[in-house]
């Protein structure tokens, strides 16, 4: 009688296993297995249940990803459809000599800008590809920060001018930095340009200052800041911080974030990010000033 119910039990708690199994292959992992029992049995049901957590998780970054992707598809697709019809267009108006001669060069102008444009986007997505796969090498070298901001702000000062928003550089002459020149440079045009996009008539900080065996990088601004949903996922290809910003004021967050998460770790430093909405973002890299041991 004793062994009946026994068995009668461990039937049961096998039946439950046996039906949360069918459940994960039909694709439903919300599930949760009691495992208040030592034995076998109990520490199953509780690796079924991490299993099913873990399985779950992977399956929503999956579809996040999938949606990111079909998005940035659909953005670079626009993308390059508006400046190759805006190109298409003025040569056409050339070829027809439709366009008066005093309109020629701001022509040949705008021609040049939508070629710029879309060459950036290519550029960004062969960068990304090379970093994923390691297919760049770093050449490292001490370099004063302040020479690096002074390129980064000459770059894109015109562009901060536009939008009435003040560049400026803290950082005294004496701090150094153990980087790959263009790629930290890429790394900081990447960031400044964010900035800019989401700030107009603020201001916008470099800043530089050595820490205990590393270099401390803060980009801040006073512009609309990051949702705290938004900050979690910055850093993911494809993905972009509020779909309603994403236009010609503000611009969008496409794969320049993610290529520069990727530069930082490839350097073995840091980037985070400090934001409150409405109330500005910053943005802080940590660098080692000598290559760490493995």
């Amino acid at each position: 009688l004793v062994s009946w119910l026994l068995s009668k039990f461990h039937v049961k708690r096998i039946e439950k296993l046996r039906e949360a199994t069918d459940k994960v292959a039909s694709g439903d992992y919300d599930i949760h297995l009691e495992s208040s029992y030592g034995d076998e049995i109990g520490v199953l049901a509780s690796d079924f249940t991490i299993m099913a957590k873990k399985l779950k998780q992977s399956r929503d970054q999956i579809d996040r990803l999938e949606k990111r992707r079909r998005q940035f598809i659909a953005d670079v697709s626009h993308e390059l459809k508006t400046p190759l019809t805006t190109i298409n267009g003025l040569v056409e108006g050339l070829n027809s000599h439709t366009i008066p001669e005093d309109k020629k060069e701001k022509c040949f102008s705008l021609i040049s800008e939508e070629t710029k444009r879309m060459l950036r986007l290519v550029k960004e997505n062969l960068d990304y590809e090379k970093i994923r796969s390691q297919q760049i090498t770093l050449n490292k070298l001490d370099v004063p920060l302040i020479e690096v901001f002074e390129i980064v702000k000459e770059h894109l000062e015109q562009q901060a001018e536009e939008r009435q928003n003040k560049l400026a550089i803290q950082v005294e002459d004496h701090v150094i930095v153990h980087a790959d020149y263009d790629r930290l440079i890429q790394i900081l045009v990447n960031i400044t340009k964010n900035s800019i996009q989401f700030t107009e008539n603020g201001n916008i900080w470099l800043r530089g200052i050595e820490g205990y065996k590393e270099t401390i990088i803060e980009i801040e601004d006073t512009g609309i800041g990051i949702s705290k949903e938004d900050i979690e996922h910055i850093w993911e290809r494809f993905y972009k911080a509020d779909i309603s910003r994403t236009n010609t004021a503000y611009g969008e967050y496409g794969l320049g974030l993610s290529i520069v998460k990727q530069l930082v770790e490839m350097h073995q430093g840091t980037v985070e990010i400090k934001s409150e909405k409405g109330k500005g973002t910053t943005f802080i890299i940590r660098l080692p000033l000598t290559a760490k041991q493995p």
